[in-house]
């Protein structure tokens, strides 16, 4: 899902979006009203004795009042913090931190009671500069919230991350998982398996490795979770094929091949008892490809079994008027958005203010319905330069503080052409997915995506998990807009 070779003209549309959207208003850093309308900003009466300063210096915000609170908002004049912790009072300890505050910054915590707060700005790019600061106390909003889980082949396949010892822990924090890389169809609609070893794929199930990991991840969820396949056309390797994804998809999903496709599916699903289809479509470049595919999407929809889900991974940069028109995505159930190597001026690929408000903000001017968007969330490391490597969370969960985003454990790595690479790698720790996931909740998405559990810290110390996780920080997420 994530290595993606965007084509010149995905990278012109991607332009064009950008541009028509900051006429539509891209700089708009106010709260949504989801949360405005339905919730008292508690500070609304307080201000700043200070507000600014540089590295090492300190903001403070005075209520006016003793207020109990679980969200706080602060926007930034500019954008030089990089790294603070926030205090109620005068206590020594923090009760809240991440790196950056830009724009907007929506941080969730368990409930405090104070009569001001402190920012304490351990790090910044130079002198700094508060604008405002909104206090929350939010609960019943997590109604329904789905946690879809991306879970890969390989990582349930036997000596896969998810066949270790406590890995049920992260996998039960699921509402959905997603299996991926273990089924792909080829130009006629015919479909194939992954094998074992390699990026090579074949028509016989028996030898493949979907049979054994995917009984095991049904075993391993239970009856509660669903279970969907992302069927994929991106392998020729094993197909006797040459195409590119884009030619495969647009043949397998045309006429009588496309008929072919939704037989094999719709067999899939009954020999495995699916609960639904999905799709990881990021390559399409015409938008002729656009059409075809929505319109398969119609069809199989109509074809689908009661009760059976059809979703659909897919960029922001991908909806708009040449490309996924909103109204035809209606046909999904949900709709997984892709909110990470979205590089910032930084390096930074999946910050809060850019892969979180400003995306959810830009689809909602798009005109999606927020509760078919299952957020992304990542759970793993990409380098500041770009460079084609991606590092696992739970390899590096020990070595982060809760409110760190980046971190230097990768050292030297070695990208996906075999060059060594040592850039800081930025990353998502438990702060932000509870930041992240609270803010999804609460403007009225209708979940997060996960890519991919896998690589979520796993370990049979109940301790460690709970401390480290970032499914148990969706959770805990989840449970305190629950009240």
């Amino acid at each position: 899902m994530k290595r993606m070779a965007f084509v010149i003209i995905a990278a012109v549309l991607a332009c064009v979006l950008v541009g028509v959207l900051c006429l539509a208003g891209c700089t708009d850093n106010s709260t949504p009203s989801a949360i405005s309308d339905k919730f008292e900003n508690l500070a609304a009466e307080g201000e700043f004795s200070s507000s600014g300063g540089k590295q090492g210096d300190s903001a403070v915000y005075s209520f006016g009042r003793e207020i109990t609170f679980n969200a706080l908002v602060l926007k930034e004049k500019g954008s030089k913090i990089t790294k603070f912790r926030v205090y109620a009072d005068d206590s020594a300890e923090p009760f809240y931190g991440s790196d950056f505050v830009e724009g907007y910054h929506y941080g969730s915590f368990e409930p405090v009671t104070a009569s001001s707060v402190r920012i304490e700005v351990e790090e910044s790019d130079g002198s700094w500069k508060l604008k405002g600061l909104e206090a929350y106390d939010i609960g019943g909003t997590a109604e329904n919230f789905r946690v879809m889980g991306y879970v890969t082949a390989q990582s349930v396949y036997a000596g896969g991350s998810l066949r270790k010892e406590g890995a049920d822990y992260n996998l039960n924090k699921a509402t959905e998982v997603n299996y991926i890389s273990g089924v792909y169809f080829d130009s006629k609609g015919d479909l194939y398996y992954r094998l074992e070893d390699g990026d090579k794929v074949t028509k016989d199930e028996g030898a493949s490795i979907v049979p054994e990991g995917l009984n095991y991840l049904k075993s391993a969820v239970g009856n509660d979770v669903k279970v969907v396949v992302t069927v994929l056309g991106n392998i020729n390797e094993g197909t006797g094929e040459n195409y590119t994804t884009e030619e495969r998809h647009n043949l397998a999903m045309t006429g009588a091949a496309a008929e072919n496709l939704t037989k094999n599916l719709l067999a899939l699903i009954e020999r495995y008892d699916l609960d639904g289809i999905s799709f990881d479509y990021e390559y399409p470049s015409q938008s002729k490809s656009f059409e075809v595919f929505t319109d398969y999407l119609k069809a199989l929809d109509k074809a689908l079994p009661e009760g059976k889900l059809l979703t659909a991974a897919i960029s922001e940069w991908q909806i708009g008027t040449a490309t996924f028109v909103p109204e035809n995505l209606n046909v999904l159930d949900s709709i997984e958005v892709m909110a990470y190597d979205m590089f910032d001026d930084r390096g930074n690929h999946s910050s809060f203010y850019n892969s979180c408000f400003k995306l959810l903000q830009s689809l909602e001017k798009k005109g999606i319905d927020l509760a078919k968007i299952n957020l992304g969330l990542p759970f793993y490391s990409r380098p500041s330069d770009g460079d084609n490597f991606w590092g696992d969370y739970g390899a590096a969960a020990e070595s982060m503080d809760r409110w760190d985003n980046g971190t230097d454990f990768f050292g030297t790595y070695t990208d996906l052409d075999g060059n060594k690479g040592s850039e800081y790698n930025y990353l998502n720790g438990v702060g932000i997915t509870y930041d992240k996931t609270c803010y999804a909740i609460d403007c009225g998405a209708g979940g997060v995506m996960i890519w991919h559990v896998g690589t979520d810290y796993i370990s049979s110390d109940a301790a460690k998990a709970e401390k480290y996780s970032l499914m148990g920080a969706i959770e805990k997420a989840i449970l305190s807009r629950t009240a």
